[in-house]
């Protein structure tokens, strides 16, 4: 048996044994996969044809059930509700507890003849977020918005722009460095410690300013474009609080939501889910980062396909089945009545 593999429950343990506790400022979370050789990504960005139309997937899912979501139902919440009745979205099922993301592993009987694995990742706390955060607002909008979307091209068009009529701003700048010499004296203190803290001489200070300058013409441009507007829109009819303001930054991520345990199933699987942001185009998925990732040395940890049905049946023993991770009526069916037909 080598270090990365799992036969047993009792080789969980010993695994999170010595991997020991998250670093400081990270939390832990789990995700079981019936074949090992499986990319750790959403269903929607499993199938090219599903990313071009998620946008007409989930109006076509909204206006056929109307009556299986309520208009307070953010598009996170909804999100959430189609992939619970197994619609590919952006999400990805996660747990925060590891016997859960073992059965996971374990428990498609079509994948028994593969090696699963298990996956453990140590996301830090600033990407851990809830469901009212606005950078997963910015995530989620991304799912409405269509196929053409690409964050690189609007981010061009938008530099384009401030470079056509930057003489204007320039004059506007030259006004700028014109006031701080005027004040630069008396203002030293306050200007530095806006300054990252850093102790500046004045033509440091005057290139940092003109360098923040153009950063906010440019997110003020970029904020301008018809495909971000478009996205403001989605964003502000979901939460009308946003702040009408998105950089170019925030897109290319993926992040971990802790969602309201208002459904069953998410409760008794501890669930969280990852949203995956894009990587310029909306077809191409943003990355998770590999420093989350917890392996043994740089090995995948494995759960052997000769041992799927014995693990499954120790798990039962810690009240880990399908018939306490499934509490609906129509997946309670096949175990009861295997109770009590064999």
């Amino acid at each position: 048996m080598h270090d990365d593999e799992i036969s047993s429950v009792s080789d969980l343990l010993r695994i999170l044994t010595d991997l020991g506790e998250p670093a400081e400022g990270h939390t832990r979370f789990f995700r079981g996969q019936g074949k090992a050789d499986w990319e750790i990504l959403p269903g929607i960005y499993r199938n090219q044809r599903l990313v071009e139309n998620e946008d007409k997937i989930i109006k076509e899912a909204l206006l056929n059930c109307p009556d299986d979501f309520s208009p307070a139902d953010t598009l996170l919440e909804k999100l959430v509700k189609l992939q619970h009745y197994g619609y590919p979205t952006r999400l990805l099922d996660l747990t925060a507890n590891a016997l859960v993301g073992l059965y996971f592993s374990c428990s498609n009987e079509s994948h028994n003849d593969k090696n699963g694995e298990l996956i453990i990742l140590d996301i830090p706390n600033d990407y851990v977020k809830y469901d009212d955060s606005d950078r997963v607002a910015i995530l989620s909008s991304i799912s409405l918005s269509n196929s053409q979307f690409n964050v690189s091209n609007a981010y061009e068009q938008s530099f384009r722009s401030l470079m056509i009529t930057g003489v204007d701003h320039s004059k506007d700048l030259q006004k700028t460095i014109d006031n701080i010499h005027d004040v630069f004296e008396d203002h030293l203190e306050t200007l530095t410690s806006t300054l990252d803290d850093r102790t500046l001489n004045r033509d440091e200070i005057i290139e940092e300013l003109k360098e923040k300058f153009y950063e906010e013409l440019l997110l003020k441009e970029f904020n301008k474009n018809n495909d971000i507007i478009s996205l403001l829109h989605i964003i502000q009819h979901d939460k009308p609080s946003f702040r009408p303001v998105i950089n170019y930054s925030d897109f290319n991520q993926v992040l971990c939501v802790k969602v309201k345990l208002n459904n069953s199933r998410i409760s008794r699987q501890q669930g969280a889910f990852l949203i995956f942001g894009i990587d310029k185009s909306k077809l191409i998925p943003a990355q998770i980062p590999n420093i989350w990732q917890r392996k043994i040395g740089d090995s995948k940890i494995i759960v052997k396909a000769n041992s799927k049905v014995n693990i499954l049946k120790e798990l039962k023993t810690f009240g880990i089945s399908k018939q306490t991770l499934f509490p609906e009526l129509e997946s309670q069916a096949s175990e009861i009545i295997a109770q009590y037909s064999n």
